[in-house]
């Protein structure tokens, strides 16, 4: 007589020593993050609930926070450098809120595998999973402080450039931006355990490093070539020309941005290809 065995459903786990290229390697991480997406959403959900739990205003407080944030800014900065709190007040904003979405990514991406080391030593997770769900619940944030914007907008009677209708291209690229950075960090935290409090340490000093608060043409022609080296000054503005709409909008200005976006992510996908199966045995 003969027996059949039954079919049973196997997720293959991934060996890194399978695959010799980074293209064959993103191919698999698509697959998996398929497979995984619903696992994903419920990921980005329970952060988002664990973020506000017991809270009396609950996700009010993500339009509450950049809002009240921005009132007290705009009328500190703007009695400072005596300019009209109207359009000071959204120059000072569409470039300080895409800096809190970009630095809380990169701060947060130092942890993003230690955290999820009870998930990655007990069963099979892909580990670009976790810096997307960090990415994305962050994104959502960012999202909802835009929307503190226009409504700060709209109490000040200030007006928006048309050019705005390009935003959800800009968050994209950044997106993607965040994405390679967050795995970079992750990784290294992972071999330096220190890098994560160095990485705070360093994006408060940029933060007086990159014009948001003040303007590029404050500074005579040499000195404002020191901007130009940081690459987080492209992201901050390509935000402000398409929410405030000066100065006007170049080639450049969208070509550099995504050039570093994807140059970055790259950068990380080969590094978590390299690390795949060793990062478990190191946290």
């Amino acid at each position: 007589m003969n027996s059949t065995s039954p079919k049973t459903n196997v997720v293959t786990v991934y060996d890194s020593r399978d695959h010799t290229s980074l293209l064959r390697y993103i191919k698999k991480s698509i697959v998996d993050l398929h497979f995984y997406r619903y696992s994903l959403k419920n990921f980005v959900v329970n952060q988002l609930r664990t973020r506000y739990r017991k809270s009396v205003l609950g996700f009010l407080w993500s339009l509450l926070n950049p809002l009240l944030y921005m009132v007290v800014l705009a009328v500190v900065f703007s009695t400072i450098f005596k300019q009209d709190i109207r359009s000071f007040g959204i120059y000072i904003f569409s470039g300080l809120i895409p800096w809190i979405y970009i630095s809380t990514c990169v701060i947060g991406g130092g942890s993003v595998f230690i955290n999820a080391e009870g998930f990655l030593k007990k069963v099979y997770i892909p580990k670009l999973l976790f810096p997307l769900v960090l990415v994305s619940t962050e994104t959502i944030n960012f999202s909802l402080s835009i929307v503190s914007l226009y409504l700060f907008g709209l109490v000040l009677e200030s007006t928006f450039s048309w050019t705005v209708v390009y935003l959800p291209l800009v968050i994209l690229i950044t997106f993607i931006f965040n994405l390679g950075c967050v795995i970079l960090i992750g990784i290294g935290t992972i071999y330096l355990r220190d890098m994560n409090h160095i990485t705070v340490i360093i994006f408060q000093a940029l933060f007086y490093l990159v014009p948001i608060v003040y303007s590029v043409e404050m500074f005579p022609e040499a000195a404002r070539k020191l901007f130009y080296y940081n690459p987080f000054y492209y992201f901050i503005n390509l935000f402000r020309i398409v929410i405030y709409g000066q100065p006007s909008m170049t080639w450049l200005d969208w070509l550099i941005p995504l050039g570093l976006a994807l140059g970055v992510l790259l950068l990380g996908l080969f590094l978590l290809k390299l690390r795949d199966r060793e990062i478990v045995y190191r946290l």
